[in-house]
């Protein structure tokens, strides 16, 4: 994919004019594609795919088109060429034009320890026989290319699997999990099964209808997950702030915090997603937002900073995190329950949505296995119940332990094509989480 990448970028570059930029994306991938129902394999795929993005950028104009690349890609990239150039001539120019700029070179791949079909299946097959599992298994390459024609070139190459699944009882109740990341480690993936496998169990109790009101809850690492991926999208966004529509605008303007258990940074070191943006600007290796609480940074790009006279830290164009890691504290896995003592375990989130962004306020529901806690044990499973809480109290006041260990999420997107990145949380032990219905 890196040697295609190279020779679309000389033949494309080779065509431009005098007065003309172009900047190149590249988006490619080599999965195994497994789908389980019943515990057994019902659809196998190979995925290999590319596509390239062109943005022509000339006189304070700028356009860009996608293509899937086939079997003659240098000659569609060039049909498409042609086609941005009579595009162009028909647009305005745009009032904060970023030109291109020679951000240097890169080259990141990081490989991983990946099994084949069979080698998955000796191990997935044992362990499921007895249980009742649908899901998805995807495993292989991710690359991701950018270059200009100004020389910048970087390459970034990541290999990562993710086993999303769920387990479900014979009236259908089910529990979801999750195991990906670099490595398939099987005594890992057994530890996770058994996990779930449990959780199946308790899920034939018969559930136990909670009313709306405050309880203290363990929000597990794929719960924290889904909290951390809503704030994610615009949540640290230096231009958010700026135009008010920002879930941190009382911790600008009344002085707000976190609770100095909470840090949260931008940490590319997780290799799951490239420091470079679509413009090919290379943010820092890390990047603390909330360091004990407070906030440190806020995600700036370039086209903000032109527009705000500030400093860009080489954000996306969206501002939005890309590699987010929350550190870890001290609450170990064994006393979780015991440190609980009466409230909810939580082990998933769904339907997230901000409920009032200014305010820093997320609605959502519980999902599958989340049980009532007495006395330090799991008695029953609970009915879904809504929360709608913010990050003030989630992060903030309300946050009373933070689990010594954490869990990587692989993105699960495949909509399209399988996309690169993910999350590194914790568990959140947290008082007084709101629950409205």
């Amino acid at each position: 994919m890196e040697q295609l990448f190279n020779l679309l970028s000389d033949a494309l570059f080779s065509e431009l004019r005098s007065d003309e930029q172009l900047i190149l994306n590249f988006h490619g991938e080599n999965t195994l594609f497994v789908r389980f129902n019943k515990s057994k394999v019902r659809q196998v795929s190979d995925v290999n795919q590319q596509e390239l993005s062109i943005t022509l950028k000339c006189q304070h104009k700028e356009t860009e088109m996608t293509i899937p690349l086939g079997h003659a890609p240098k000659n569609e990239a060039l049909s498409c060429l042609s086609l941005l150039r009579d595009r162009i001539s028909s647009l305005e120019a745009l009032p904060f034009f970023v030109k291109a700029e020679n951000n240097g070179q890169s080259n990141s791949i990081h490989n991983g320890e990946l099994l084949s079909f069979d080698e998955y299946l000796s191990i997935i097959t044992p362990e499921t026989q007895d249980i009742d599992l649908a899901g998805i298994l995807v495993s292989g390459t991710i690359a991701l290319g950018n270059a200009n024609s100004l020389g910048q070139r970087h390459w970034f190459e990541n290999a990562s699997f993710c086993f999303d699944y769920s387990l479900y009882t014979e009236k259908e109740k089910a529990v979801k999990a999750s195991y990906s990341g670099t490595q398939f480690v099987k005594d890992a993936f057994v530890a996770s099964l058994n996990e779930a496998k449990t959780n199946i169990r308790l899920m034939a109790i018969p559930n136990r209808v909670l009313k709306p009101g405050l309880y203290q809850c363990y929000l597990a690492p794929a719960a924290v997950n889904e909290i951390l991926e809503t704030f994610s999208w615009g949540g640290p966004s230096f231009s958010g702030l700026r135009r008010g529509n920002s879930p941190l605008q009382e911790m600008e303007n009344e002085g707000k915090h976190l609770s100095p258990l909470f840090t949260l940074t931008e940490d590319f070191d997780l290799g799951l997603q490239p420091p470079f943006n679509l413009n090919g600007e290379v943010a820092a290796p890390q990047t603390t937002i909330f360091k004990q609480g407070k906030l440190e940074n806020l995600l700036t790009s370039t086209k903000s900073a032109m527009e705000f006279n500030a400093v860009s830290n080489n954000a996306n164009d969206e501002e939005s995190m890309r590699s987010p890691v929350i550190h870890t504290g001290s609450l170990k896995k064994e006393e979780i329950l015991s440190t609980l003592k009466n409230g909810i375990y939580i082990s998933n989130l769904h339907y997230l949505n901000w409920s009032d962004v200014t305010k820093g306020r997320i609605t959502g529901m519980t999902r599958f296995a989340c049980f009532l806690v007495e006395d330090g044990e799991i008695v029953a499973p609970i009915k879904d119940l809504r929360f709608d809480e913010t990050i003030y109290n989630i992060w903030g006041d309300n946050l009373v332990a933070v689990t010594d260990f954490a869990e990587t999420e692989v993105s699960t997107d495949t909509y399209f094509s399988r996309s690169a990145g993910g999350t590194r949380c914790p568990g959140l032990l947290v008082k007084d989480f709101n629950f409205t219905l």
